[in-house]
């Protein structure tokens, strides 16, 4: 774009707004770049991340409030319905990334198929000794052979093309979810997508049920 600019561009706004495209270029290609090196991080043990005992509800919490007015911009609502108290082992900013992302996804992709809107909830529940964290949307879904390919890098449906993304969102998830002994899966939400973050509960919080 710079280059074509430089030989075509014949007045400053025309030459400016070829500027920014190459700054929005630009920028895409640093957010891939830093998604694929944090999978690679995260792929590889990533040793020089820090664990402590976190209380998972307070990260959930966090995402919540932070993405409440993306989705109201996007002329979407956003509730966190209910939010279990348990204390999980591992990095704050690696499971705070996976729950930002899977919030990002679910409002991108989770507009009703009429177009007018849409609702993404949040709940974490406890199960088998692990907490989940349950993402759920309104919109189109993805395809039940779809949804172990999404989880791979680069992969994009075709319904999701006009949206932004690079495809490496739930991959990250998945990634980081492994790293923490647990697992992301994709589920129907009848309709819509729910996806499910579960990690191993290191210890029940304090004042949470047993």
């Amino acid at each position: 774009a710079a280059e074509q600019a430089l030989r075509t561009a014949k007045t400053e706004d025309e030459m400016r707004g070829a500027l920014e495209r190459t700054i929005e270029e630009s920028d895409a290609l640093i957010r891939i770049f830093n998604a694929l090196l944090m999978i690679a991080r995260v792929e590889a043990g990533a040793s020089s991340v820090a664990l402590s005992e976190l209380p998972f509800s307070d990260i959930v919490a966090g995402v919540a409030e932070l993405y409440e007015p993306v989705a109201e911009d996007a002329g979407m609502t956003l509730t966190l319905n209910e939010n279990a108290n348990a204390i999980v082992r591992g990095s704050r900013e690696l499971l705070s990334q996976a729950a930002a992302n899977l919030v990002d996804n679910a409002i991108k992709y989770g507009r009703a198929p009429a177009g007018a809107g849409g609702a993404v909830t949040l709940a974490t529940r406890i199960v088998d000794g692990c907490i989940e964290l349950v993402v759920a949307d309104r919109g189109l879904g993805v395809p039940p052979e779809d949804r172990e390919r999404v989880l791979d890098r680069f992969v994009r449906l075709e319904k999701s093309r006009g949206e932004p993304g690079s495809g490496l969102g739930l991959s990250l998830v998945a990634a980081i979810a492994r790293l923490h002994g647990g697992r992301l899966t994709l589920e129907d939400n009848q309709p819509g997508l729910r996806a499910v973050l579960s990690l191993p509960v290191a210890q029940p919080a304090p004042g949470a049920a047993a």
